[in-house]
């Protein structure tokens, strides 16, 4: 599966530099180091570690209060890491933007008039038929009245469908017709999170300066 890497690299959110500190200095082991060891960015690392946590968190939230994704996968599938104690790797599944901006249908867009994205054939997956059987299954997916009405366009066999396939169907025909709509779920998380982003990195960085120099000494 393709995953979306977010990179943020250390050129409002309660990230304890304090915190940070005393994790590299625990990590480090110890305050003596030789004189010409290439500079360890250990507090901006642990930093960095924070914000992945706090971002993950942030994100599991608004998913839920915004009934983005009703099975949770995106917030169960984000992981994150740090490269090189500098690059924060936010990783999400490829389809992470559909919900956040939405998607165009193939005959309307005032779901997502903006959206760089649209629907051009009626045609879903396998395994988006699944998700969508099981958001049915769990209630979370409901149409009012069904028609058959040759599957509504959605694929060429003609056969008597039972109520649970029309159902599946004419929700599908309904998603692809009109699209979905834009929830800005992930812009707001890393709006929430990162906005002091580069006032906090600045002092790890300035904090793992010190530590270097107190470890030279």
């Amino acid at each position: 599966m393709t995953l979306f890497i977010l990179k943020l690299k250390t050129n409002g959110m309660p990230i304890s530099i304090a915190r940070a500190q005393q994790e590299a200095l625990s990590e480090l082991g110890g305050m003596s180091e030789a004189i010409g060891e290439p500079v360890k960015l250990a507090v901006a690392s642990k930093a960095l570690l924070q914000y992945g946590q706090e971002f993950q968190n942030v994100l599991d939230r608004i998913v839920n209060e915004r009934q983005v994704v009703d099975s949770g996968n995106l917030s169960s599938q984000l992981s994150y890491q740090v490269v090189n104690g500098n690059t924060l790797q936010v990783k999400l599944p490829d389809y992470y933007d559909y919900p956040n901006k939405g998607v165009k249908g193939v005959k309307f867009s005032r779901n997502a008039p903006n959206s760089p994205y649209q629907f051009k054939h009626y045609r879903m997956s396998d395994e988006g038929r699944a998700n969508i059987r099981a958001s049915i299954a769990r209630g979370k997916m409901k149409i009012r009245n069904v028609r058959s009405d040759k599957a509504l366009g959605i694929g060429t066999e003609r056969k008597r469908l039972s109520a649970a396939e029309s159902t599946e169907n004419t929700l599908i025909y309904m998603i692809k017709k009109y699209g979905i709509k834009a929830t800005k779920y992930f812009d707001d998380a890393v709006k929430d999170v990162f906005k002091d982003f580069d006032i906090v990195m600045g002092e790890a960085i300035g904090a793992d300066l010190v530590l270097n120099l107190e470890r030279k000494k």
